[in-house]
């Protein structure tokens, strides 16, 4: 099995008729290379949550980076331009400067070793889809499965790290779904109504 099993263009019946002709060596390699895949876009959504996070939060400030003078559509581009720009562990480290507890600030930082793990250690293993056997794929799987749990329960739980730093109010819906309200809006507020005194 090489590196580009499936031509771009290939369709649903080839595709079945290709796995269909696999092995049961084969089929379990080709079972990690998804989870591999799942864990990388598992990745992605839990980073791009966390940018996503930061940047609607007023009280989350880069005052470092982008200083006071600009206007607020000015302001909010560049501080999205900056969180995209930054690393998993300068993320964390901006929100350590702010309101969030240690023990939240520890399981992001657990949650950025597991992340960490599948981006930059995987392999030290010599865990290489072509060098499995059945058995060492199907461990291999149930780990990268385990890192997409955590990595979704993290994305999960961005925004009630955020409530308990005061930096959105949640409002729970009966769907399961929330409804977050930029706490930074009362601080504009009642700076406007300062300035109005």
């Amino acid at each position: 099995m090489g590196i580009s099993m499936f031509k771009a263009s290939i369709s649903r019946e080839q595709l079945q008729t290709l796995i269909g002709g696999m092995s049961e060596l084969d089929l379990a390699r080709f079972f990690y290379c998804q989870e591999m895949a799942g864990t990388y876009i598992a990745v992605g959504m839990f980073e791009s949550m966390l940018i996503s996070a930061m940047h609607m939060c007023d009280r989350v400030k880069l005052q470092k980076a982008l200083g006071v003078d600009k206007d607020n559509w000015q302001n909010s581009l560049e501080k999205r331009a900056v969180l995209e720009g930054s690393t998993l562990g300068s993320l964390i480290k901006i929100l350590e400067r702010h309101d969030v507890t240690p023990a939240d600030i520890s399981y992001l930082k657990w949650i950025k070793d597991k992340r960490d793990y599948f981006v930059h250690r995987l392999f030290h293993d010599h865990a290489w889809p072509g060098d499995l056997d059945e058995e060492a794929c199907n461990i291999m799987r149930r780990r990268l499965l385990a890192i997409q749990l955590l990595l979704q329960r993290g994305e999960r739980n961005i925004w009630s790290i955020f409530e308990r730093a005061r930096f959105v109010e949640l409002d729970r819906l009966s769907d399961g779904s929330i409804l977050a309200m930029n706490m930074g809006v009362y601080d504009l507020s009642q700076e406007d109504v300062a300035r109005l005194s």
